[in-house]
């Protein structure tokens, strides 16, 4: 049973005034926009990464974002998250995650450090380029899929993507099985911030990944197949064309990528594990 976001679509989106050009006059009109909000995740008092997101599944940005980026390797890892809003003096609100880890206190630096990650940068922030694959192993999957499935998954992507409806400016990421039927979905400003949510409502709900596929609205980048593959996920569809690290990072992590753009489904890599192949 599809377990969507809490929040409303109308929590994640603020109406305004704007001006459209038709038929030789400026015309007075509403524009519904997308919520950016940043949200702190401060890991053991000691390390802090600003995040750009959209309003919704918070707890599940955080638990999957922790998880992708190799600091844990189970829910249970995670010792108390407290998630609460912060007032600022110049009105801007903040969320605020403390984490608390107890496996990784002796890896974590002395000092404090901020980072910032954006929405639509998956590696921003990053130390070093070798940070991104540490820990990383080889997907084991031997779980095959039917294409007749995965065709439907465009329309399935379709029905639960109201926020992008409404704002036209929203990604959306959902954790399907191998039926196509929908576990978990996300909607966000940040193709990113979608997966992350989707991974950490997994994660939280004990769902396990092995034999499940991962669809995105979105591109697939080197950092979306990573966190993939830190998941265990054997199969990842998109709606765009990927990015050549992506696909070398898919085979060599042996996880299939599809996309899907305008009904192209080009396999890249792992052709197998689709029936009748």
């Amino acid at each position: 049973m599809l377990d969507i976001c809490q929040m409303t679509p109308k929590d994640m989106y603020s109406s305004l005034r704007s001006f459209t050009y038709a038929d030789g006059r400026i015309l007075p009109v509403s524009s519904h926009l997308i919520l950016e909000t940043p949200i702190e995740i401060i890991v053991n008092e000691k390390t802090s990464t600003l995040i750009m997101f959209t309003p919704g599944m918070a707890r599940e940005l955080v638990t999957g974002f922790i998880y992708t980026e190799g600091l844990i390797n189970q829910i249970s890892d995670i010792e108390e998250c407290l998630i609460a809003p912060l007032g600022k003096e110049d009105g801007e609100e903040i969320i605020q995650a403390k984490v608390k880890i107890p496996s990784i206190e002796s890896q974590l630096p002395e000092k404090k450090e901020m980072r910032t990650s954006y929405s639509s940068c998956g590696i921003c922030g990053k130390e070093n380029y070798d940070d991104l694959e540490r820990g990383l192993v080889r997907v084991k999957s031997k779980k095959k899929f039917s294409m007749a499935v995965l065709k439907r998954l465009p329309h399935i992507l379709e029905q639960y993507q109201p926020l992008y409806r409404k704002t036209g400016g929203a990604h959306a990421a959902i954790l399907l099985d191998s039926d196509g039927n929908p576990l978990v979905c996300a909607e966000d400003m940040g193709r990113h911030n979608a997966v992350d949510k989707v991974i950490g409502a997994a994660l939280i709900k004990e769902i396990p990944c092995h034999d499940k596929i991962l669809l995105s609205s979105g591109r697939a980048s080197l950092e979306m197949i990573l966190k993939t593959v830190r998941t265990g996920i054997p199969l990842f569809v998109v709606m765009s064309r990927p990015t050549s690290r992506a696909v070398r990072a898919a085979k060599l992590y042996n996880v299939t990528l599809i996309d899907m753009a305008k009904d192209s489904n080009r396999i890249y890599s792992h052709v197998r594990r689709i029936e009748g192949f």
